[in-house]
């Protein structure tokens, strides 16, 4: 493979193809680790996946970025279906998006913040996030507030692990990513974002997201003769 004629959609591709490829790998114990690579793996392939279409195609169209990586002008198709896609509507009905996959606690500031470095995941949050209620709330999100959420996580580290209880437990297996974004008014803290959801479902989720992105995108029509 060569330069990519479109970041946002060839990278995103290309890194599915990796994922898939190399999964079964990463997912295995070896040089004497006690546990998998394959958290650490998907975090990372996943990162230019969801970020580079909201930085290069979304935030262009909104306004949000200085404008000098625009590849919204490189497939009309492509960035208007990102643009529809992201906005208000709830992201229940995203064509990226599962019901029943994330969930979904916002936590108001109060006296202060929690130390997520020292402490992992506050109790309390974690008791919210396995309510069922849980499900409800980050299926009612605007699709906006979701992609923003996922991708600040993404690009300024805000993720946790979490064992198969929702727990931040050291040296237990990962199952779960749970991703932080701060809310912010008047560039001032007031709250953090708290979204979850399993490695399996995730996993799911990229793929849904490339095919989006693909189906999206204009079909190169048939070579002149």
């Amino acid at each position: 493979m060569g330069n990519p004629q479109n970041f946002s959609i060839d990278v995103p591709r290309r890194c599915q193809m990796l994922l898939e490829q190399l999964w079964p790998s990463v997912s295995n114990k070896t040089d004497g680790r006690m546990l998998p690579l394959n958290a650490s793996f998907l975090l990372a392939i996943s990162t230019p996946m969801v970020n580079l279409p909201i930085e290069r195609i979304w935030k262009p169209q909104n306004g949000r970025a200085v404008g000098h990586l625009n590849d919204a002008v490189l497939d009309a198709s492509l960035a208007k279906a990102v643009k529809a896609d992201i906005g208000q509507s709830p992201v229940s009905k995203a064509p990226f998006y599962k019901a029943d996959a994330w969930r979904y606690h916002y936590l108001p500031k109060g006296a202060a913040l929690p130390d997520l470095s020292k402490q992992g995941l506050p109790a309390a949050v974690q008791q919210a996030l396995g309510m069922d209620g849980a499900l409800s709330a980050a299926d009612a999100l605007a699709t906006e507030t979701f992609c923003s959420i996922l991708r600040n996580g993404l690009a300024h580290g805000g993720v946790l692990y979490l064992d198969s209880h929702g727990q931040t437990t050291e040296g237990t297996p990962v199952t779960r990513f749970c991703f932080v974004s701060t809310n912010q008014k008047n560039r001032a803290v007031v709250g953090l974002h708290f979204l979850q959801i399993t490695m399996q479902d995730y996993r799911a989720f990229l793929r849904k997201w490339v095919g989006w992105l693909q189906g999206a995108a204009a079909k190169p029509g048939p070579k002149k003769t």
